[in-house]
C-alpha cells in the first residue's frame, strides 16, 4: 500500500507551516459526482512511469578523497589550538583595571584619595600593577607606604 501512495503523492514530507490534514481541507464545494471519461489506460501510464517497489533505485555517491581531507582539517585543527593557546596566554598577561582597582582599595589604614592615586600611578604602569597585584596583604601595605614616602615631596599626601 505505501508503495502505491508513494508513486502517487512522493515521498516528501510537509513540515512546519505547509503540513496540512483533512481537517485543513475546503470540503463545503459540490463535488461532481459524475464518472470520469476514460481519456487514457490508467494502468498503462503507471506502469510506463514507476519503478518496481521489488528494485531499488540507484544512488551515486560522491566520491570523497578522505586522506587528503583529513590531512587539511588536521592541519586546520592544529592552526586553531595554536591560535587558542597564544591567546590564552596573552589573556593571562593582560591587565584587568577593575580587577587592580579592588585590589587597591583593599589595603586598609590609607585615605581613599591616596589610594586612588596609587591606582592611578599603577595604571600608566603595567608591570607594577601586575607585581602589587601578586603581592600579600602586607607587603602591599608596604609597597603603599613606601610609594608615598618617595612621592611626598612632589605632592600633598
Amino acid at each position: 500500500m505505501y508503495d502505491k501512495m508513494a508513486l502517487v503523492v512522493g515521498k516528501d514530507i510537509a513540515t512546519e507551516s505547509f503540513a496540512k490534514s483533512f481537517a485543513d481541507l475546503d470540503m463545503d464545494t459540490e463535488i461532481d459526482s459524475t464518472p470520469l471519461q476514460d481519456e487514457f489506460d490508467f494502468e498503462e501510464v503507471s506502469k510506463a512511469s514507476s519503478i518496481p517497489s521489488t528494485q531499488k533505485r540507484s544512488h551515486r555517491k560522491r566520491k570523497h578523497n578522505s586522506n587528503s581531507d583529513d590531512k587539511g582539517i588536521e592541519k586546520l585543527a592544529m592552526e586553531v589550538k595554536g591560535v587558542a593557546i597564544a591567546l590564552k596566554e596573552m589573556s593571562k598577561d593582560r591587565l584587568i583595571v577593575s580587577h587592580l582597582y579592588t585590589e587597591v582599595m583593599k589595603t586598609e589604614g590609607f585615605e581613599e584619595i591616596t589610594l586612588a592615586t596609587i591606582f592611578d600611578y599603577l595604571v600608566q604602569n603595567e608591570m607594577l600593577a601586575k607585581a602589587f597585584i601578586a603581592k600579600s596583604a602586607t607587603l602591599r601595605k608596604v609597597w603603599v607606604q613606601n610609594f608615598i614616602n618617595q612621592h611626598r615631596e612632589e605632592s600633598a599626601f
